[in-house]
């Protein structure tokens, strides 16, 4: 039985002498485990080439990475950001922007929920207050409220989530049909809904490689099955 094809952005950087498309193996591995056949999708300056990518996947992931540039919601650079490389800042909202035309599951995670944010016409805070709670691969608890994904993915109230970030979701900006689902106890945003039928769901922690392997297989079985559905 063939598996579902599930998308994943890569970033694009400079390692060692060389620019390298690149991705984690860590989300490579957790699509392989439970039943899908990732597809790594390069950051490509071509729309069509994209959409091609689009129609041969059944679910598109979106990994975490550098901060994207605060001039896609109109801000200046925080001193503390950590801005990606150009050609991800400029195939990713392509990503974003084709998926939506579609039926098809899309998982924002960390820094693709940030995106997910801005696409829809949301903000970030780019320098959490809270940073130190959050950076560095930290785990603390969540709270779930008024989920359609998330509960029947966890059907409990409290998670323990690992983050690694240091910019948020700004609660006064959330995207266009977006609704926040999850926060911690700083009142961080740790994710959010686009409210309809398509499956898209945003995160802020990092499940390819939370300690927890239970959650790691609840929430990616979910989702590949969803795409396969």
């Amino acid at each position: 039985m063939d598996r579902p094809v599930i998308g994943l952005s890569m970033n694009y950087m400079q390692l060692g002498s060389y620019h390298q498309f690149h991705i984690r193996g860590k989300y490579i591995e957790a699509i392989y485990d439970y039943g899908g056949l990732p597809l790594p999708i390069p950051c490509l300056p071509d729309e069509e080439l994209l959409k091609q990518y689009i129609d041969k996947i059944d679910g598109l992931i979106i990994i975490g990475g550098m901060d994207y540039p605060p001039d896609m919601y109109g801000q200046e650079v925080h001193p503390k950001a950590d801005i990606m490389h150009e050609r991800r800042a400029k195939a990713d909202p392509m990503l974003v922007k084709l998926i939506l035309q579609t039926n098809k599951p899309v998982l924002g995670i960390c820094a693709g929920m940030q995106l997910l944010n801005i696409c829809t016409g949301g903000k970030l805070i780019q320098h959490l207050e809270t940073t130190d709670n959050h950076f560095g691969e930290k785990y603390h608890e969540i709270t779930v409220s008024d989920s359609r994904w998330l509960s029947q993915i966890f059907p409990k109230e409290k998670l323990v989530v690992n983050s690694n970030h240091h910019q948020g979701i700004d609660p006064n900006y959330v995207g266009k049909g977006f609704k926040v689902v999850a926060n911690a106890y700083d009142d961080v945003i740790e994710a959010m809904e686009l409210e309809g039928e398509q499956m898209v769901l945003g995160i802020q922690w990092h499940p390819e490689r939370i300690s927890d392997l239970e959650h790691r297989k609840l929430l990616f079985e979910f989702f590949i099955n969803t795409s396969g559905s």
